[in-house]
Parts: structure tokens; C-alpha cells; sequence
């Protein structure tokens, strides 16, 4: 195929149409626009420079710009085909030609870099060394404001922004059914689990005696019930390290709840179930939450369903045996509601 040259209009106004007429959502062409207004007349490379944009974000950059500069060709293109002063049409070729220039020419490939930084300490290394019913020390030690909302993120490893956004608990049977709103999700992206649904037997890690006395909590709202932290700068999770400390459990935060979520349902179901239930879209990023060592307590059958909105992406793998080891239990909690 003739590569577009500067007389050739149909090829050009093909090749822009070609760009502009693109499949695409809603949501990404509205991101493309807003991104492309931000860059104004600079190039998408020089931008991402200047901004010190991640690979990803580069890239949406990248198609923004060449997505308006398609939408800019045709512009000088209809101008040109009703403009009749030869000053201004000729003003107008040029303009054309920079168009047609910047669309066809290779791309540069886009690397930032940054000074190295000291590797971050990830918080399921927080979990070396805990006794086996550390999450029961956990609630023991706090408010009973809080136990509920607490026994929600051991239960689902939900994210502690998830929480924010309320989460979904429902009585079947003997088991709770939750009902997840994903945080960090992208219709741009396709990043994320917009919800997720997950049936889970809370015996298999409070034990008999809090699992009971959860769902007589339960059956005091109805059998159903929002769980939600509503706190301002994040004051649950202050409170629930502080009391993680008070436990003697150091290091302990919000998120060390959902490492621990992950590393129990590695030694127990595939490896796919775990991605769902962590909220995820990429079959990778299960690899940084907990590993299948560092499970703890449970009777096994923690995770008996989950259902999200999207597939996973990535190559599939699975995890081997089965693990089992005894429950854990502790009397006399109070599941107040703040």
C-alpha cells in the first residue's frame, strides 16, 4: 500500500477516518478526550516525559493523541475542501502535511527513567512469625464498635477503600454471602472486578463460638446488612493497628487482613477463585498477596463460591493438595455497629 502523501487527500482522509472510526467505549473515548485536552498541542511523548507518566498511562496517552490528531487531519481536511482563497489553502496543505507527517511516522518507544528506589517491604511479610489465631487476638483486642467491620475484611480480604464503599452480608444458612463494590477499577483499563460475590464459611476461620455469635448479629438485622466504614482519614485502620499492637501483633494493618485472606485460599482452591475473590482482572497480581505458607487457621472449605463481572486475563495455573489445620475459637465478643 502507497504510503499517504501530502496531495493525496482520499488516503489521508481513509487513514484518519480509519483511526477516528475505531471500535471503542463510551468511557475510552471520553478518557481519550480528556487526556488529549491535558496535552494540548504538546506530543505524547514529550508529555509523558514531562509528566513523568508510568508505561501504562503512556500508552492511553499515546492513543489519545493520535485519536485528536486523526480528528485534527480531517478538520484541515473539510477546510480545505471548502476554502477557496489560495493564501488560506495553502496555509491549510501545510497544516495538512504536519498532520499527515506526525500520524505516519514511527512512534518512539517510551521508557522513564527514574532513579532506583529501596525495594518497599510488602505487608504479608507482616505475617512471618504470627500465632495461628492471630486474627481472633486481633478482634479480641478490639472496640465492639469496630468487630464487625474488622471480621468483614478477615473474611473477604476486601480491600480497606471496599470497605468505604460498603459491603453487602447475607445469612444463607450457615454460611454469609458478601457482596463486594471493587475499588480500583478501570473502564479504560479493564482493570479490576467491578463486584464480586463471595459465599464463605466463617467457621472455617472465627471458629464455632464467634461464627455463631455472628450470625445471631445477623439474624438481629434482618439476615441482611450493609457493613460499612464511614470514618473520615481513615480512622478504622488507625484503630485496628493500634490494636493490633495492643495484641503484641506488630506491624499489623488493614491490609495485612487481606494477605492473610489470600494465603489461607492458596493452600485451598485454584488459583483462578483466588483472583476473583481478591478483586482482580490479571491472573499476576495474586502472586504479591500472601503465599500458601504462611496459612494459618482454618478446617479447610473457607471459599465455597465466588462469582465477579469480568474474566481473568493472563496464562491459568493452579495450586496443589489440599491443607488442613485445626480452628481456632474465642468466647464472648460483642458485634456492635458504629
Amino acid at each position: 500500500m502507497r504510503k499517504p502523501g501530502t496531495s493525496d487527500k482520499g488516503d489521508l482522509r481513509r487513514l484518519a477516518q480509519a483511526i477516528v472510526d475505531r471500535p471503542l467505549k463510551e468511557s475510552t473515548i471520553a478518557e481519550y478526550a480528556r487526556v488529549a485536552a491535558r496535552m494540548g498541542d504538546m506530543h505524547w511523548y514529550e508529555y509523558a516525559l514531562n509528566q513523568k507518566l508510568c508505561r501504562r498511562t503512556a500508552v492511553v496517552a499515546r492513543y489519545a493523541w493520535r485519536r485528536n490528531m486523526a480528528h485534527r487531519l480531517l478538520s484541515v481536511l473539510r477546510e480545505i475542501d471548502h476554502e477557496h482563497d489560495s493564501d488560506k489553502r495553502r496555509s491549510l496543505r501545510h497544516a495538512m502535511a504536519l498532520c499527515a507527517q506526525q500520524l505516519s511516522a514511527p512512534q518512539p518507544s517510551y521508557r522513564l527513567d527514574v532513579p532506583t528506589k529501596a525495594k518497599k517491604q510488602s505487608k504479608r511479610s507482616s505475617l512471618n512469625g504470627l500465632p495461628i489465631d492471630w486474627r481472633i487476638l486481633l478482634l479480641a483486642k478490639l472496640k465492639s464498635a469496630d468487630r464487625l467491620a474488622a471480621a468483614v475484611l478477615i473474611l473477604t480480604g476486601c480491600r480497606p477503600a471496599e470497605l468505604r464503599k460498603g459491603v453487602r452480608m447475607r445469612k444463607l444458612g450457615e454460611f454469609l454471602e458478601f457482596t463486594i463494590q471493587g475499588a480500583k477499577v478501570s473502564d479504560l483499563t479493564g482493570a479490576g472486578q467491578p463486584e464480586r460475590t463471595l459465599l464463605i464459611n466463617a467457621n472455617a476461620i472465627l471458629g464455632e463460638v464467634i461464627h455463631a455469635q455472628l450470625l445471631q448479629k445477623l439474624s438481629s438485622e434482618g439476615d441482611e446488612m450493609v457493613v460499612q466504614d464511614t470514618g473520615q482519614n481513615r480512622a478504622f485502620e488507625k484503630r485496628l493497628s493500634r490494636a493490633a499492637t495492643r495484641a503484641g501483633l506488630l506491624g499489623i494493618s488493614a491490609y495485612s487482613l487481606r494477605h492473610q485472606f489470600s494465603a489461607h485460599l492458596k493452600g485451598e482452591v485454584e488459583a483462578d477463585q483466588v483472583s476473583l475473590a481478591l478483586g482482580q482482572v490479571s491472573r499476576k497480581s495474586r502472586k504479591h498477596y500472601g503465599h500458601a505458607k504462611q496459612r494459618r487457621s482454618g478446617a479447610g472449605g473457607v471459599l465455597l463460591s465466588v462469582k465477579a463481572d469480568r474474566e481473568l486475563r493472563g496464562i491459568a495455573s493452579g495450586y496443589g493438595r489440599r491443607l488442613d489445620a485445626p480452628a481456632s475459637k474465642f468466647d464472648g465478643f460483642d458485634w456492635g455497629v458504629e
